[in-house]
């Protein structure tokens, strides 16, 4: 009942006004913009730990492989004075290679498949041979194998024997680099690992 002569109060109109409606959107804009940075900043945090991971592994594995072959250099059962090692007379240029001689068979020679093995860095990977047939096709071992540690664009050697006349021990370095740029860092990912392999015996 209204008051005689008196006009009826209006109700206020349920929902939102533009104004609550711009205000809202704006929170709503506020709240996802920041929710899209945290998600996209954990994607980068999980790539490049990926990356990393890929990284030390491809480093790691390649490095194995290449030390388990070296320890087997020089075997000879029959004293036949076979070499241990053909090194790379140019360890500095482009292609840098190491040959492991062995005689796996024990018959006195190292012409049978395995028992000379020729690994080398060439570009940015690792390939191997594993016959003295030299139209037989290389195996990659591994790919992006810069050997540039410090990122200058130099490669350092990856094999480093400590002497070139007449070798006892062998260092073999070797640097992977990640295949894309990490997106945190805007450059690659490098990891170096090395491993000393005694010879064994003299050339």
């Amino acid at each position: 009942m209204t008051a005689a002569g008196g006009a009826a109060p209006r109700r206020r109109e349920a929902g939102f006004t533009m104004a609550e409606m711009a205000v809202s959107l704006a929170i709503f804009c506020l709240a996802m913009g920041g929710l899209s940075e945290l998600l996209i900043h954990n994607s980068q945090i999980n790539r490049t730990e990926q990356m990393r991971t890929e990284v030390q592994s491809n480093a790691r594995n390649c490095l194995s492989m290449i030390v388990a072959t070296l320890r087997s250099a020089g075997w000879d059962p029959r004293n036949t004075g076979l070499q241990a090692v053909v090194l790379d007379p140019l360890p500095t240029d482009s292609v840098n290679f190491i040959e492991v001689l062995a005689d796996l068979n024990e018959d006195g020679d190292t012409d049978d498949p395995n028992e000379r093995i020729l690994i080398r860095h060439i570009n940015d990977r690792i390939e191997w041979r594993t016959s003295s047939d030299t139209s037989q096709p290389y195996v990659t071992l591994a790919e992006n194998i810069t050997n540039d540690s410090d990122g200058d664009g130099v490669e350092e050697a990856m094999f480093v024997p400590d002497s070139l006349s007449h070798p006892t021990r062998v260092l073999v370095r070797i640097t992977a680099r990640s295949p894309s740029v990490d997106p945190r860092r805007g450059d690659y990912l490098r990891y170096t690992v090395s491993s000393e392999v005694v010879l064994r015996r003299n050339l």
